[in-house]
């Protein structure tokens, strides 16, 4: 019977010295976890500025397209009007000779 309680005995010390373990191994699992979230959290925060960042570069960059495009259609007009202007030149130029000579 000794011998069996002291095996007891000795099972129970055993199991008792190891919740000390398990705890210390808890308190550094959380620290871990603890450690984790706060890198997780600066991360995720320097993604969202980037995404920002990006977002903004975007809409930039969409307003000078439709800048360029409204500064090509300027000047196809411009270069319409031109052409309408030359050919009015040209008939007004006629019409001036015709009238200068005919006097």
């Amino acid at each position: 019977m000794d011998e069996r309680d002291a095996a007891i005995r000795e099972k129970l010390n055993s199991i008792k010295d190891t919740s000390g373990e398990v705890k210390q191994l808890e308190e550094q699992g959380a620290t871990v976890m603890k450690a984790a979230k706060v890198e997780i959290s600066a991360a995720l925060n320097k993604m969202k500025k980037e995404t920002q960042v990006e977002v903004e570069v975007e809409e930039k960059l969409s307003e000078g397209r439709k800048k360029i495009e409204a500064v090509a259609s300027l000047e196809k007009q411009n270069e319409e009007t031109v052409k309408a202007l030359d050919s009015q030149i040209v008939t007004l130029s006629q019409e001036i000779v015709n009238k200068v000579l005919s006097v």
